[in-house]
């Protein structure tokens, strides 16, 4: 590869689009008043978590899922981890560890209900946490006084998700139905040097290209007075 195409190279290289952050995972909200809902509280007597996949490394920036609860809400106190694959359900290994101190907003889904015409709500939480390629569950659990259920998906998933009584318990799958949640991050991309560095490579290759032009030019004059 000669100077100048180097050069176009590294022009072209400046102008390659950055991954943004959004959606990289999802399984839709059912929306039709017909979801029933898994408990997720103590409550109800069980933790549940679902199972997602990512084909590259990503920065997870948030998470949001949805959910309802069984009489008036009285206040949520969410516990959120992320599980690692173990043969195909949730491993020992958390990997957000201090979810307690997650703040975690609340926004009502205007005229979305269950299948008990119980209100449904939207749960949003920023996370700052990097993920490699691979399978990984999420579990979501309100520690709350209220009966807490995670919303059915409508669709992104593979008709599953798992439960167990608590932390010492194993986890056993239950067929027939997925939950709604979104993971939200941005793909983790090469590093581009700094502004600064670009200068630096431009102003040595427009030297390379003097020099190389220098050189063409002695030769033909050489050759006319040879």
């Amino acid at each position: 590869m000669n100077s100048k195409q180097l050069l176009t190279g590294l022009v072209l290289a400046l102008t390659l689009p950055m991954a943004e952050a959004g959606p990289i995972y999802s399984q839709s909200l059912l929306d039709d008043g017909t979801s029933l809902g898994t408990f997720s509280s103590l409550n109800g007597g069980s933790q549940v978590a679902d199972n997602f996949s990512l084909g590259k490394e990503y920065s997870i920036t948030g998470l949001t899922w949805w959910g309802s609860y069984f009489e008036i809400n009285t206040g949520d106190d969410f516990s959120i981890r992320l599980f690692d694959d173990d043969g195909g359900r949730p491993a020992a290994s958390v990997n957000i560890p201090n979810s307690d101190s997650l703040d975690v907003s609340r926004t009502a889904e205007t005229g979305v209900t269950d299948d008990f015409a119980q209100q449904i709500y939207r749960y949003d939480v920023s996370l700052s946490l990097v993920l490699g390629p691979g399978d990984f569950f999420l579990s979501v659990m309100n520690d709350a006084n209220d009966m807490w259920f995670w919303a059915d998906a409508a669709n992104g998933g593979d008709s599953a998700n798992w439960f167990r009584v608590d932390a010492s318990q194993s986890w056993s799958k239950n067929n027939g139905r997925d939950l709604a949640f979104v993971v939200s991050g941005e793909q983790i991309v090469a590093e581009v040097p700094e502004p600064a560095s670009w200068v630096l490579i431009l102003l040595g290759l427009s030297g390379l290209l003097f020099r190389q032009r220098g050189r063409c030019t002695r030769s033909i004059s050489a050759a006319c007075h040879g």
